[in-house]
């Protein structure tokens, strides 16, 4: 494979990736898929979860069905919503302790000193405030 197709490749996977993270970017679509965490669900139930009404999960998840974060599966009446791959809340995981890392960092360095933890580890986080904060003693 030439050079140029590697490049053209790699730009047209950026370009899919993109209109992928296009749909997550919507905070109710991001909410629905959260509630898609724990596996399928109709569409009442993800609209109870999302606390959005049923007609606006429905056109959610028809998008997000159609761009193939998701897929259906009817059960009768009901129609049941699922994540299209596991993998995806994987992404989504790791791009969430990206961002908690990034408060935690951002949170720091309003401090003096600070031993941060590392991710996953059991140890505590030390912050020394240059401000001396009372906190109430419970006995």
């Amino acid at each position: 494979m030439s050079t140029n197709n590697t490049h053209q490749d790699r730009h047209l996977d950026c370009i899919r990736m993109g209109d992928f993270f296009m749909i997550l970017a919507h905070s109710t679509r991001m909410r629905i898929f959260c509630a898609l965490q724990n596996g399928p669900r109709s569409v009442t139930r993800i609209a109870e979860e999302a606390e959005i009404s049923v007609s606006n999960a429905s056109q959610h998840l028809r998008l997000m069905r159609d761009r193939g974060a998701v897929t259906s599966e009817r059960q009768g009446q009901t129609v049941s919503y699922g994540i299209a791959d596991p993998r995806f809340f994987q992404a989504a995981n790791l791009i969430r302790e990206a961002l908690d890392d990034r408060s935690n960092a951002t949170e720091c360095s309003r401090f003096a000193t600070c031993a941060q933890a590392l991710p996953g580890a059991d140890q505590t986080v030390e912050a020394h405030s240059t401000e001396t904060i009372h906190q109430p003693t419970t006995h």
